[in-house]
């Protein structure tokens, strides 16, 4: 797209303002000589087909009277060579920093107006001299104003990647521009974008008004000590504004985690359910929640892992400190190191100034949750274990100790044992994150949670997307429960999401469901009712036989499965079905 072509509107206004003026037919032609913008007269003369020598020689030599159109030089090869239907034109380049840019026309299709141009010819040639120098004033300001826009977009994207609270002010002292964690540092006070005297002391303020450059001068900013950095910013001798830096004097990234604690308004009341897993599971996470021991949670994808480990963290002492998560399967493993350890100033090319804490530091006083943990590289795993052995870590490029109170929740939808035995996990590790194993079981074994899951999600989501739906009908919570649900609660959750923005009604029904979900579980439903008494006891012995030869533990199950021939997930749903024929 051309320059002029940007401005279409613009120029097809300008057109008919001064046709309208001047009583004559205007048109605008781009760089690449094409009609650009012209009034309704000039289009049907001589419609939108240009002959392009002509507006290069205007182009090329800054104006050009034709006083005989059809019949100049310039009119070889046109179409209307000898019979073109203007009478008289005046044509002007269009240029922006002494680059033409395009081409003006004023043309008469009239003996009048042929009359009329040759007798005030000066009139017309400072008339479409101002034209030009219109449009070009039009485009550059235009242009102005976009780069303006896409370098104040720019800034901010510099502002937002930095680390640290940085802002811009203007010469009175009000913020002009300014990242999320100055946003973060400041919502103490209210009147903080009005100036930086509400809150930085004033002899700094001053200082900084007064143009002069300061690094690392200590104040105290709300609770924090903080260093402030400045860069005046002059034009023309002119003090017109200023560049300021803060950094805490503990790190921003940590006083922001502290005042957002992510999780915090999770609770053990969170993890829904009356399933006798799921009564066992907010027992023991109880029982563990001020205990300093690590944790590794197990359980399939969707389980909520992650929501355990938060509900442990929000439910013990270290409830007010930071809780930080990290996924070591979506961290490059380049990165991994770093990321989790943190790096010295200069380490690596790139290096942040002044080095950057790792997302241990950030858990000081807190809880570490390491999703994923299977997917930890072998070589960090000998890190990792030093950490949790002795309690420090050392920062990439680092050489000194740097001590942490940091308490350790580790999960995986992984047989963890098994990675140990295949050499793909340290066995040494797995032993020390393993002090306090939690399995959460797949939704198809707690089909009683169903209900109570589907109903807590249909209120979520009925409030986030504005919709009264008052319950769900029991003949879509009977399909619901012959579901397998390979994707546990997250699946249903899904399933929850998709009804509520599909229904109309008042209430959820089959109707709701997606037409996939529906015609699988009317094709594979079988009541539990048709299992007879004596063959599920002797299945039952069977199950329970295997299990006690390979242990209760995933890892048993998992073998145990492998010999009935059976999968993990028919062997839960086995247990499940067969547990209550069995007792009667």
């Amino acid at each position: 797209m051309t320059l002029l072509q940007k401005y279409e509107p613009e120029l097809n206004r300008m057109t008919r303002i001064v046709s309208t003026i001047f009583d004559i037919d205007v048109a605008v032609f781009d760089l690449k000589s094409r009609l650009i913008s012209c009034t309704d007269g000039y289009l049907k003369q001589k419609g939108k087909t240009v002959h392009a020598p002509s507006i290069e020689e205007v182009m090329a030599h800054g104006n050009v009277l034709v006083n005989k159109p059809g019949h100049m030089k310039s009119c070889i090869g046109c179409r209307f060579k000898g019979q073109c239907p203007s009478t008289i034109e005046i044509l002007k380049s269009i240029s922006l920093e002494d680059s033409a840019i395009g081409a003006v026309t004023f043309t008469s299709f009239s003996k009048q107006g042929h009359e009329r141009i040759t007798r005030d010819t000066e009139v017309y040639t400072y008339a479409v001299d101002s034209f030009s120098e219109w449009v070009t004033d039009t485009v550059l300001n235009k242009e102005q104003k976009r780069l303006f826009d896409t370098n104040a977009r720019m800034l901010q994207c510099t502002l937002d990647l930095s680390r640290s609270a940085v802002f811009t002010v203007n010469s009175t002292g009000a913020i002009v521009q300014c990242n999320s964690l100055t946003l973060e540092l400041f919502s103490f006070c209210d009147l903080y974008t009005r100036s930086i005297y509400h809150i930085l002391p004033e002899p700094i303020v001053d200082k900084i008004l007064e143009g002069h450059p300061l690094v690392d001068i200590r104040v105290r900013i709300d609770d924090s000590q903080a260093f402030v950095s400045s860069v005046p910013v002059n034009g023309r001798e002119i003090f017109d504004g200023a560049v300021i830096y803060i950094r805490l004097e503990k790190n921003l990234q940590e006083y922001s985690l502290k005042k957002k604690l992510p999780g915090s308004n999770i609770t053990l009341e969170s993890i829904k359910g009356q399933s006798q897993g799921v009564r066992r599971i907010r027992k023991q996470a109880e029982k563990i929640a001020d205990s300093l021991s690590t944790v590794l949670i197990t359980g399939e994808t969707g389980t909520g892992k992650g929501l355990l480990a938060k509900a442990i963290h929000s439910t013990g002492k270290r409830r007010n400190a930071p809780f930080v998560s990290v996924n070591c399967a979506s961290i490059p493993e380049t990165l991994f190191e770093s990321e989790l350890f943190g790096y010295e100033e200069g380490a690596f090319s790139g290096a942040q100034k002044g080095g950057k804490p790792g997302r241990f530091e950030l858990a000081e006083g807190g809880t570490l949750f390491l999703d994923e943990i299977g997917e930890m590289p072998l070589h960090l795993q000998v890190k990792l274990l030093n950490v949790l052995q002795d309690y420090s870590l050392q920062r990439v490029g680092g050489v000194t100790q740097v001590p942490i109170d940091v308490r350790i929740i580790a999960a995986t939808n992984q047989d963890i044992e098994r990675l140990v035995q295949t050499g793909k996990f340290r066995s040494d590790l797995f032993y020390r994150l393993n002090v306090i194993p939690i399995d959460i079981p797949p939704l198809c074994t707690r089909k009683d949670d169903i209900e109570i899951l589907a109903k807590q999600f249909l209120e979520e989501y009925s409030q986030k997307l504005n919709k009264k739906i008052d319950g769900i009908s029991d003949e879509m919570i009977s399909l619901l429960g012959c579901h397998d649900w390979p994707g546990n609660i997250r699946e249903l959750q899904n399933i929850i999401e998709y009804c509520v923005n599909m229904t109309e009604d008042k209430i959820l029904t089959t109707r709701s469901l997606p037409e996939r979900f529906v015609t699988v579980q009317t094709k594979t439903a079988v009541p539990h009712a048709e299992v007879r008494p004596d063959l599920a006891n002797a299945e039952l012995a069977t199950i329970i036989s295997t299990l006690d030869r390979h242990g209760w533990s995933v890892k048993g199950k998992t073998s145990a499965a492998k010999e009935l021939g059976i999968g993990i997930r028919t062997l839960y749903r086995r247990l499940k079905q067969l547990e209550a024929p069995a007792s009667n």
